[in-house]
């Protein structure tokens, strides 16, 4: 964890400066390799016209041999220039070294310049003054194509004119002298020039590296969880990209925290915080050797590795990380958090694809339990193809009209009358058979569908409340279920409202079932579901006594009816807790003159229950299960009576686990054949 904070805190400061001085070196060099290809062909012209001039006068073969020097100079430097790159990886002492090469160069070069004077004895010839202005002409090209690195230029510049200067002196006259003076006020110009170039060079390629720098330091800082010090998920993408010639397979393991929330809502941010501190060290701790190891959400955590030749390694390793994140902590007394596991090994580094399936492997390990893990296997990977294909598929069966609703009655326990109807989605896949409707919606969810889906619904009771309507049985009511997290989203209170004022259908025909998603009292959820119950439409608590479905809901008026959960229905004849607490339910709906309804009645000996309790009305596999519209229409249910109809519902992925190192079960429990 200290390694990952120190990464996370990035490069000290004279590691930056050093980067910084390095890059500028670097700059200056290749400026200079640049500024020779440019400079070299004027300073071989200049000194060819003067041996032209020189060899006219009869001094040719002085003239040559100093040219000769002169370009053989010139030839190293260039040859230098194109043998020597800029090795941008190289230190700054080499480039330094470099540097300071083509400075002795420059001065050999300089010498050679200074034996002009000997040429012209002592720039006394009447070449003189043309020898004079080339001399001035190739120090202010040195110095224009030097300019990032000063030394070269002056090394240059300053012993043929200083030579020059004193030749002048040398002859005692004024004209003389004021030519002497004139040459070194010109070298002092060029050299405050070199040195004016040099730093304005500098300071450019200073700004460069450092805003470099600093767009370095962000980028990794961006790539941190600045709580772990682990990778987040842009490090963890970047990271794996780096990945992608390496041998595999790979692993990829998803963590969860179990039990996390109740750490925050219990012990306040501050602990929380520090417990994913004591989780990634945990889990850096169990990391094999090269392992990366990421914070990608609140309480999500990948482990990525190589994989190991036995698979058993790897579910070894998944449980010691599961076993040490769920040792008891001393600073956490009355909450213990867990750890859920998904597994997967890809062959490719992959990173969506990856999470993806670890993801999937994730949700099966928590239906399993707490401290649990998952392999993604080949069954886990068709239950993801079929996942992948409903939701594909799911938005244009609704607009082809594949999907529909049947209604399973609501009756009387008395006169076993039918008072109403329950809207339950029903699809037949082309290619996975029937969908559950709890599939259906979680579907819709994923694609983006919901709205479109309750729309579908919606429009669906308002088809059977209108044929209700010709029948003459105004008296029944449509339910249909909706989500709080529906109301929320969208204006489904619109939508509902101007369809049953456009079809002209009375609201008190249509009830809305509001699921236990979240709480209905947070704010745009409170108020929509107050615009539905002032327009007459009555609100029913489905599932009560189970998630947000509690005591506190029964203090809003505008909840007309509530649903006893199945869970306390089921078997209600053989539990005397069961039987109280409906009894509770039932006693508290009639003093708040709420109405109380059963749900999951499947025996006749739970109806009698339920009836002997207060209980007035249910719906249940006892009476009639979902059916087609016609036929729920035409159901009339009879004293002993039953309509039965069996389907077979199938809830992928049917598999379950019972440990960490245990084997899968055949099918889930709850899956099978479901009478109706």
């Amino acid at each position: 964890m200290r390694q990952c904070k120190q990464l996370a805190a990035g490069p000290s400061r004279w590691v930056q400066n050093e980067a910084v001085e390095v890059g500028i070196l670097h700059d200056q060099f290749a400026d200079l390799r640049k500024g020779i290809f440019i400079s070299m062909p004027i300073c071989t012209a200049l000194p060819a016209l003067i041996m032209a001039v020189q060899t006219l006068s009869g001094s040719g073969l002085a003239a040559a041999l100093w040219f000769a020097g002169i370009s053989v100079i010139n030839g190293t430097r260039v040859a230098i220039a194109f043998t020597q790159s800029e090795k941008p990886d190289s230190g700054p002492k080499a480039v330094v070294f470099r540097l300071s090469l083509y400075g002795v160069l420059a001065l050999a070069s300089a010498v050679a310049w200074s034996f002009l004077a000997v040429l012209t004895d002592g720039y006394t010839t009447s070449q003189t003054p043309l020898c004079l202005i080339i001399l001035a002409g190739a120090s202010a090209c040195s110095v224009a194509c030097a300019t990032s690195y000063s030394p070269a230029s002056i090394n240059f510049m300053t012993p043929p004119l200083l030579v020059a200067a004193g030749c002048a002196l040398a002859k005692g006259g004024i004209e003389d002298s004021v030519l002497a003076f004139t040459i070194l006020l010109f070298l002092a110009g060029m050299i405050r020039s070199a040195h004016i170039g040099q730093t304005r060079f500098r300071e450019t390629s200073r700004l460069k590296y450092e805003a470099r720098v600093v767009a370095d330091e962000m980028e990794r800082h961006a790539r941190r969880d600045p709580l772990t010090g682990l990778l987040n998920r842009h490090g963890l993408e970047h990271a794996i990209s780096r990945l992608g010639h390496s041998e595999g397979p790979f692993v990829a393991m998803l963590i969860d925290l179990d039990g996390f929330k109740s750490v925050n809502d219990t012990y306040g941010h501050n602990i929380g915080d520090e417990l994913l501190v004591k989780v990634a060290s945990r889990i850096e701790a169990h990391a094999p050797e090269g392992a990366t190891i990421a914070r990608i959400g609140g309480d999500e955590f990948v482990l990525l590795f190589t994989a190991p030749q036995s698979g058993h390694q790897t579910e070894k390793l998944a449980s010691s990380i599961i076993s040490t994140i769920a040792g008891p902590d001393p600073a956490l007394n009355s909450v213990r958090v867990g750890a859920s596991v998904g597994i997967y090994v890809s062959e490719k580094p992959r990173l969506t694809e990856m999470l993806l399936r670890a993801d999937f492997a994730l949700y099966e390990a928590k239906r399993s339990g707490r401290n649990e893990y998952c392999v993604f296997d080949a069954e886990l990977d068709r239950a993801l193809e079929r996942k992948r294909c409903i939701e594909r598929d799911l938005r244009g069966a609704i607009e082809a009209g594949a999907l529909c609703s049947w209604f399973q009655p609501v009756v009387r326990l008395d006169t076993h009358a039918v008072v109403g109807f329950e809207a339950l989605l029903r699809w037949q896949h082309p290619i996975h058979g029937i969908v559950a409707p709890l599939e259906i919606v979680a579907a819709a969810r994923e694609a983006g569908a919901l709205s479109l889906l309750t729309e579908t619904v919606f429009l669906n009771c308002c088809s059977m409340i209108e044929t209700l309507m010709t029948d003459g049985r105004q008296d029944l009511r449509v339910a249909m279920n909706v989500s709080p997290g529906e109301l929320e989203a969208g204006n489904l209170d619109h939508i509902i409202l101007d369809g049953l004022k456009a079809r002209n259908i009375p609201t008190a025909m249509l009830e809305i079932e509001i699921t236990e998603e979240a709480p209905i009292h947070c704010g745009a959820v409170s108020e929509k579901v107050g615009r539905l119950a002032d327009a007459g439409i009555s609100i029913v608590l489905d599932d009560f006594g189970t998630g947000f479905s509690t005591l506190v809901s029964l203090k809003d008026s505008r909840i007309r009816k509530i649903k006893v959960d199945k869970d306390f229905v089921r078997d209600l004849a053989k539990s005397v807790e069961d039987q109280a607490l409906v009894k509770a339910v039932i006693d508290l709906g009639r003093t708040l003159e709420i109405e109380v309804m059963a749900e999951g009645v499947e025996t006749d000996a739970d109806r009698m229950i339920l009836r002997s309790l207060g209980c007035a009305i249910a719906q249940g596999f006892l009476f009639s299960g979902a059916l087609p519209p016609a036929d729920a229409l035409a159901f009339e249910p009879g004293r002993t009576e039953c309509s039965i109809a069996a389907e077979v519902f199938f809830d992928p992925p049917a598999l379950s686990r019972r440990g960490p190192l245990r084997g899968r079960a055949a099918e889930r429990p709850d899956a099978g054949f479901r009478v109706r």
